[in-house]
């Protein structure tokens, strides 16, 4: 049995919900466009990889790609934050992509810091070594994790009634 409420807090419910959907709003947009603005100092990075001789490859490749993923991360939180304006029900999985793609970058950023010092073939301390195997560790939850959310979704029974 549902039970009434009183019109002064419906209408501050409903000025709450305004509220949230405000903000929410301007997040999303505010996220797209840094999305957009990443993408637009990208394609100059992208430029000179394809045109120069001079570069060092390996740290322009990994400059850029970094900031593709940097993109990658941006957008999935502006698409999650999407979802909830549209009344959707979040889910983990968006979130676990942004992680997937953070820990992503930064095992790059570890491996290109090995480059770096001029090493043909990086020797990585020990400090690097603990930290590449723990994120690896976590790359493997998080993917399992991703794809346990899929299988689960797809083997979900369908509930005719919400149609």
């Amino acid at each position: 049995m549902k039970q009434r409420r009183h019109p002064a807090e419906r209408a501050a419910i409903r000025i709450l919900a305004i509220a949230e959907q405000s903000v929410f709003f301007i997040i999303g947009v505010l996220l797209f466009a840094a999305s957009l603005f990443l993408l637009g100092r990208a394609v100059p990075m992208l430029f000179s990889i394809l045109s120069s001789d001079t570069f060092s490859p390996i740290q322009v490749g990994t400059n850029f790609l970094d900031l593709v993923l940097l993109v990658l991360m941006v957008v999935e939180l502006a698409y999650t934050v999407m979802l909830s304006l549209r009344g959707a029900v979040l889910s983990a999985e968006p979130f676990l992509i942004v992680g997937l793609i953070a820990v992503i970058r930064r095992i790059l950023v570890i491996t290109v810091g090995e480059f770096k010092n001029g090493n043909a073939q990086p020797t990585f301390s020990t400090e690097s070594g603990i930290e590449l195997g723990i994120l690896t560790a976590v790359v493997l939850v998080f993917v399992l994790s991703i794809a346990m959310l899929r299988t689960r979704r797809a083997t979900a029974p369908v509930d005719h009634d919400d149609f």
